[in-house]
């Protein structure tokens, strides 16, 4: 028969008494020696300078770069735009998305900046609300202040498609922008013409960019008005001279080295800024838009009102 193991313990007047320790058990140690103050120090600050970085980052991003609007200035030659619209201002802008910690109020802050631009063009790319057309309805007589000499172009997002578009559509007629629907309008300056084309969705609508474009000239410079921007490779194919798009938000947060870790479908490819697609290399660009959607932050991605002058090729 197998005994017991016997550890031997000393009592404070020298015996010895003898426990039995069950096998496959184990005894814990304790150390009688104070905690190292200097490391209890360095834990405390540690986690106060973690803290302290967690409610800066969420500050910045939730409060000062979403409210800090930056405005891109470029300049673009177009071969086929007539000499009579060298020079004419494009005030693009996108995804406003009404009704997400954005309203009539924000917008009517933007609309004093895109008046200070004095636009020739004003061209609107989608997502005016976020989910409903009751989000738009405040903001209508806002648009409506909106001024561009040569016309003010919108189109639907994904996001105008939310409770039915027809919400959305019936309202535009009251803010002054033509909604293009798989449509142009044909724009008139000193006797010379260019179109501005918009196509529905990619992913909510139908896009049918032959039908927006019938019996127009194919020499007629075309400007593109698509809220998906990677749709610009379907776009190239089809002579047309400018796209614009939103819809990525830049990636609303981006990283360093990394960018944009999770661009929407349909803005995979092509995330933020200018671009050249295709065999004729047609420009497109992409902006990073005005609100936001799913979070309500934006991080190394500010909110964007680009000007572009177009200068004639001919």
């Amino acid at each position: 028969m197998e005994k017991t193991p016997q550890t031997r313990r000393e009592s404070q007047d020298g015996s010895h008494d003898e426990a039995a320790i069950p096998p496959g058990s184990w005894r814990r140690s304790i150390s009688n020696e104070p905690a190292n103050p200097l490391r209890r120090r360095f834990l405390k600050k540690a986690a106060l300078a973690t803290a302290g970085t967690a409610l800066l980052t969420g500050g910045y991003a939730s409060l000062w770069e979403p409210n800090h609007l930056e405005i891109t200035r470029f300049t673009l030659a177009l071969p086929r735009l007539p000499l009579a619209f060298d020079g004419i201002r494009v005030v693009h802008f996108s995804d406003v998305h009404l009704g997400f910690h954005m309203d009539e109020q924000d917008l009517r802050e933007l609309a004093d900046r895109i008046a200070g631009l004095e636009p020739d063009l004003l061209c609107f790319t989608g997502d005016i609300v976020d989910d409903y057309a009751v989000s738009m309805k405040a903001a209508v007589p806002v648009m409506a202040s909106m001024h561009a000499t040569l016309g003010k172009f919108a189109i639907l997002g994904n996001h105008d498609y939310r409770g039915l578009p027809a919400g959305v559509q019936e309202l535009y007629p009251k803010t002054g922008f033509t909604l293009l629907r798989n449509e142009h309008v044909i724009v008139e300056r000193a006797g010379q013409r260019m179109a501005i084309v918009g196509l529905e969705d990619d992913i909510m609508g139908k896009p049918n960019p032959r039908r927006a474009i019938h019996g127009l000239p194919d020499e007629m410079c075309k400007l593109l008005l698509m809220h998906e921007p990677d749709y610009a490779d379907v776009a190239a194919r089809m002579s047309f001279d400018l796209q614009l798009s939103g819809h990525t938000h830049g990636g609303q947060v981006r990283l360093p080295v990394i960018g944009a870790p999770m661009p929407p479908p349909g803005g995979r490819k092509y995330i933020q800024g200018l671009f050249h697609v295709g065999t004729d290399r047609m420009p497109l660009y992409v902006s990073r838009g005005i609100g936001m959607t799913q979070l309500p932050i934006r991080v190394l991605c500010r909110p964007e009102l680009s000007v572009i002058t177009l200068k004639s090729g001919q």
